[in-house]
């Protein structure tokens, strides 16, 4: 069962007054919260449902020795005996009971006590510690839970003392003390209590959330993303400007052109530095060269050179500007 995991019990037995063989019917699970011996606390508050999945699996479930059957190592070992089967369950006043066909050898050291305790082995959900599986049980020698006693001779278990609500909520004595303490409960709150603010949570998760307050996270990154895009485009048009904006006024010439962009983009604050220091000493190759006198031919003329040719390349003029 998904979000499901397993926990052991256990509890004393009880067996007949003559103590001749072992109780056919044995306590399993209180009905309610639980805190064992332990620490760790757990609620059943819906029996009949515990019941009607055991009925719904119409399989029975098998009693075995020291939770061999839970334990992968001594499974690996070999076949492990069963001490009996659980046949049926019943919801009573006090929690589960279930019907056991033992085996002659179990209900021969149940008699003896050389057996007094059985501890149950079940399935809870993680978050709300409801107990929603009996898995099957085990002749254990360590009690955990308060439940009626295996031997006649005693009766029930001493009860588990209740404790006290922590003074200091960071440091609570038992899971069950926490939980009240998480949900702001009075120390002596009930069972209805605590699952009534554990519902209340659980509703307030699965409720959709006010879009009046809250942005999908998809709508949010694509915001951002055009946010960046927007800062990106304006500072690459702001170094393009500012580039252009040199060159006309004479700060830099064409060759120096990828340079200045590239300085612009990662650090605009050092190319406005170096026009500051620089000036426009490349302003006076900007002039009209040769004003008043002939035009440039298109083709080469017998003036040019490669020299002056490769200088305006350089600068980026017009091939022809300069000449002899």
């Amino acid at each position: 069962m998904p979000g499901l995991v397993p926990a052991t019990l256990a509890a004393e037995m009880p067996a007949p007054s003559n103590t001749i063989g072992a109780p056919q019917w044995v306590h399993l699970i209180p009905i309610g919260a639980m805190v064992g011996r332990d620490g760790r606390s757990f609620i059943l508050s819906n029996p009949a449902g515990l019941i009607e999945d055991f009925e719904a699996r119409r399989l029975d479930l098998v009693v075995d020795f020291e939770h061999q059957n839970d334990t992968p190592a001594a499974r690996q070992r070999g076949a492990i005996p069963a001490a009996g089967w659980i046949k049926s369950l019943q919801s009573r006043g006090d929690g589960i009971w279930g019907r056991v066909e033992w085996t002659a050898r179990a209900a021969q050291m149940i008699a003896a006590k050389e057996y007094r305790y059985l501890s149950p082995t079940i399935l809870h959900d993680r978050d709300t510690f409801e107990i929603r599986r009996l898995q099957g049980a085990s002749l254990v020698h360590g009690p955990n839970l308060v439940l009626t006693a295996l031997n006649s001779q005693e009766a029930q278990m001493p009860p588990v003392a209740k404790q006290p609500a922590p003074a200091d909520p960071a440091t609570p004595p038992g899971l069950l003390q926490a939980i009240i303490a998480f949900f702001g409960l009075p120390a002596d709150a009930t069972e209805a209590q605590i699952m009534a603010a554990m519902q209340s949570v659980k509703a307030q998760m699965a409720a959709p959330p006010d879009p009046a307050k809250y942005m999908p996270v998809e709508a949010v990154q694509a915001l951002m993303a055009e946010r960046r895009f927007e800062l990106v485009t304006a500072s690459e048009t702001r170094a393009q400007e500012k580039v252009d904006a040199a060159f006309s006024q004479g700060f830099i010439h064409g060759g120096m052109r990828d340079w200045a962009l590239a300085l612009c983009r990662s650090d605009e604050a050092a190319f406005d530095g170096f026009l500051v220091k620089s000036g426009p000493v490349f302003g006076a190759l900007l002039k009209n060269i040769g004003a008043g006198q002939r035009s440039l031919p298109e083709t080469r003329a017998s003036d040019r050179s490669d020299i002056a040719d490769a200088i305006c390349s350089q600068l980026g003029l017009p091939i022809g500007s300069l000449h002899k």
